[in-house]
Formats: structure tokens, sequence, C-alpha cells
């Protein structure tokens, strides 16, 4: 989480842009934001427990959690509430 009063803009060489960070799909659906990182996390932590149960290269596990991760950026994103996640 970033602390209070900062913003995101201080990235030299950002991934994703502030509007896609702070305007995910599931909350323009209503979903609370604890609830939706709650299940992110939740969905990385299983990414990389089954990379490591698969003895995948470190690399490997890192490049699913990042898709994993840009699926529910921005508004055109995938929706926690949409796809299912309970």
């Amino acid at each position: 989480m970033i602390p209070e009063g900062e913003t995101l803009s201080s990235l030299s060489n950002p991934l994703a842009t502030v509007e896609q960070l702070s305007n995910s799909s599931s909350s323009l659906d209503g979903v609370p934001p604890s609830l939706e990182s709650s299940i992110r996390f939740a969905g990385l932590q299983i990414t990389q427990a089954a990379g490591i149960l698969l003895r995948m290269p470190q690399e490997i596990i890192a490049q699913a959690m990042v898709i994993f991760t840009r699926f529910y950026l921005g508004p055109e994103g995938g929706s926690v509430r949409k796809n299912g996640a309970k």
C-alpha cells in the first residue's frame, strides 16, 4: 500500500499508469478496495506456491505473477465480480 499523502507519479518508469492503478474494473463494479486487494494477494500467493511446487524457475514464476496482476489493471481489465472470485 502507498503511505497516505504520497503519490505514484514519482515512479520514473512505471509498468502501469496511475490511472490504471486507481481505477480498476472491480472498483467500478462496486467491489470494496480491501476485498479486491485481498483477492489479488491470495491469487499471487497461490501462483507463487504453484510455481514453487512445480519447481519452475523464479523468472517464470515472476512473469506469471506480473501477467496475473496486469489482468486486473485499469477499467478495461478483469473484474473480481465478473470473473467469479469469491
